[in-house]
């Protein structure tokens, strides 16, 4: 009776977040029918050094991390839309877990401008390994950011909005500010208080300063406790476009940069909610795009 209630509670917890996405899915479903559309899939590989724990803790270890990607994107004259998935291996050797640090998200999701008004809006699953290994699914596994903006008039660069995701922690509204603008410097986007963007002209070079941030249901080997992980950073990344694909060959891209003031949340099974800081570590990318 106790696993049926549950299963009754996942059930109806996953029909109300259908619901509340149903204008996104119906937006991306009317996407492909814009014209002029274009199709670009991507690879992505991306590796950390070790992160030294700035915290006095004698008995702390090193942690590692890494990241693959691929996903599909089609863009068009209303706005993009894209699937994405990516698995990070987070190596976290001290204490006892409540995970097993292999990180898995599948997200959908855009962005839509309609006027003065732009959507930006994801919604996905994300989880460790024993989540979908065992089946055993709880409702952190679903997650999501969304914001909206509406610009100051026609001609303005400036909008203001507001964005709720986990970039900061656990999920909240947060008032946006975005600025874009374009000359013969390159492009500029500001999007305060989570991004700064510039592209060179003809975007052979790009550099960002972003805040990152999101959430992953986890489940103990055991499959006795059910929590989630919360993993922050500021990145900031300079990616430089070394080859142009053609018909047989893809666009090649390499990063170079920096996570700083990386921040963990998790269950102990031991300690119970640990907060960690792991500090700053210097991360490279290679991307490939068809």
């Amino acid at each position: 009776m106790v696993k049926s209630g549950r299963c009754y509670r996942i059930r109806r917890l996953a029909t109300s977040r259908f619901i509340l996405l149903a204008p996104l899915l119906f937006v991306s479903l009317a996407l492909p029918c814009v014209v002029q559309a274009s199709n670009n899939v991507y690879l992505l590989y991306r590796q950390w050094q070790p992160y030294d724990w700035p915290e006095n803790q004698p008995f702390a270890n090193e942690v590692t991390r890494s990241q693959r990607g691929l996903g599909w994107q089609k863009q068009g004259s209303a706005g993009t839309f894209g699937i994405d998935y990516d698995y990070q291996p987070l190596r976290i050797r001290t204490g006892d877990p409540a995970h097993n640090g292999h990180l898995h998200r599948l997200t959908f999701g855009g962005e839509w401008q309609h006027q003065l008004y732009r959507l930006e809006a994801q919604a996905g699953i994300a989880g460790t390994s024993n989540i979908f290994k065992y089946q055993d699914f709880h409702s952190d596994v679903f997650n999501g950011r969304i914001a909206l903006f509406r610009a100051i008039n026609e001609s303005s660069p400036f909008s203001l909005g507001v964005g709720g995701d986990h970039r900061f922690g656990s999920f909240r509204w947060l008032p946006r500010l975005r600025w874009q603008q374009s000359d013969e410097h390159g492009q500029w986007l500001v999007d305060l208080p989570v991004l700064v963007q510039w592209q060179s002209p003809g975007q052979l070079w790009e550099f960002r300063v972003e805040r990152n941030g999101d959430r992953w249901a986890t489940l103990d080997q055991a499959r006795e406790v059910e929590s989630a992980l919360y993993l922050q950073e500021w990145k900031t990344e300079l990616t430089y476009r070394i080859h142009h694909g053609n018909e047989s060959w893809p666009t090649v891209v390499l990063g170079i940069g920096a996570s700083l003031d990386t921040r963990v949340q998790y269950k102990d099974l031991n300690t119970g909610t640990e907060d960690l800081s792991l500090g700053d570590a210097l991360l490279a990318s290679l991307r490939l795009d068809w």
